[in-house]
């Protein structure tokens, strides 16, 4: 395990990759998820496949069919995987030994209740969270198929969603993002800021990263719901079409887009500290940053503020 995770972090480094081509579905392929064993691929043509990650080999796939129109998201969580499709349900699909006999594969449960095309889901032990084009976003009892929620506040289509132990986080073609609480369904705020709709989005306990119709990624602060910094392709050398998707995690933010590009970002952290200020006038006159300052870039984050501005650091960090 050791050894396969160097070696993709040592490729990924030098830039080193290979193509392997998995070809079965008859219609564009919509969505993605993969994990160490397989590759879910959902498609127009109104089917998942599971693709053994070893091999692609067409006979290697397994066919999930039940959906009647496009699949247009999946949730993939062990043996676990839930689809989210143009025909207005969500269905609950059992992974389970499909390595060993792929016609154990059956769908468990189908949740019924959206009125338009179910476009964004994520999915933990207990529930579903869903989002649509009918303005709404749904929480669903992940057993029992049983919509528990209802949230209505957007204006338009709900795009993205995500969601820990307390927060909602959605965003929608009313180029707004909301913020919910889990529990009760209310709409604790909602950010606004974008030009155009908002495509993807990704939180912690601190921020929240969005991207848009506008091009632009934004960084917010959760609490206050106030924008602390944006990305264009003007100042910050951003994207120039549609941001589709991001990802990010305590060293990387990771976004693509429409004008064929991937950005990574390296050391990003949206901090109000005048540690990280200090930070950032270091790395602008070209010295290298030491293993201390990343540990302060990290840690601060989180700590309370000293100093009246808003900063952003934005660090290609060198770990000595």
């Amino acid at each position: 395990m050791f050894a396969e995770r160097f070696r993709v972090r040592r490729n990924w480094l030098l830039g080193r990759y290979t193509v392997r081509t998995f070809e079965g579905h008859s219609q564009g392929i919509s969505c993605v998820q993969f994990d160490e064993q397989r590759i879910v691929s959902g498609s127009s043509d109104k089917t998942i496949k599971v693709w053994d990650i070893r091999t692609n080999k067409p006979w290697s796939a397994l066919t999930l069919a039940g959906h009647s129109a496009t699949v247009r998201c999946l949730h993939l969580s062990g043996d676990r995987l839930v689809s989210g499709s143009a025909d207005r349900t969500i269905k609950v699909w059992d992974l389970k030994n499909t390595g060993k006999d792929w016609s154990s594969a059956a769908c468990r449960v189908t949740m019924i209740g959206h009125m338009h095309t179910v476009r964004c889901l994520q999915v933990d032990d207990n529930k579903v969270v869903s989002g649509s084009y009918d303005k709404t976003l749904k929480v669903w009892d992940l057993s029992s198929g049983q919509c528990c929620l209802t949230l209505r506040g957007h204006e338009e289509a709900v795009l993205c969603v995500q969601f820990n132990a307390r927060r909602i986080v959605s965003g929608s073609a009313d180029r707004t993002i909301k913020v919910w609480d889990l529990s009760e369904g209310f709409c604790i705020n909602t950010l606004c800021g974008h030009h155009d709709a908002v495509t993807c989005l990704h939180f912690d306990d601190n921020r929240i990263i969005s991207g848009s119709v506008d091009s632009d990624l934004k960084f917010w602060d959760i609490i206050t719901g106030q924008c602390v910094e944006t990305l264009d392709w003007i100042r910050s050398e951003g994207h120039t079409g549609v941001i589709r998707h991001l990802q990010a995690d305590k060293w990387r933010i990771i976004s693509a887009a429409d004008d064929k590009t991937l950005k990574v970002m390296v050391g990003v952290c949206v901090c109000v500290c005048l540690l990280v200020c200090v930070c950032m006038h270091v790395l602008a006159c070209g010295c290298v940053v030491d293993s201390v300052c990343v540990h302060v870039c990290l840690c601060m984050c989180v700590c309370a503020c000293t100093c009246s501005r808003q900063c952003m650091c934005v660090c290609v960090v060198m770990v000595m």
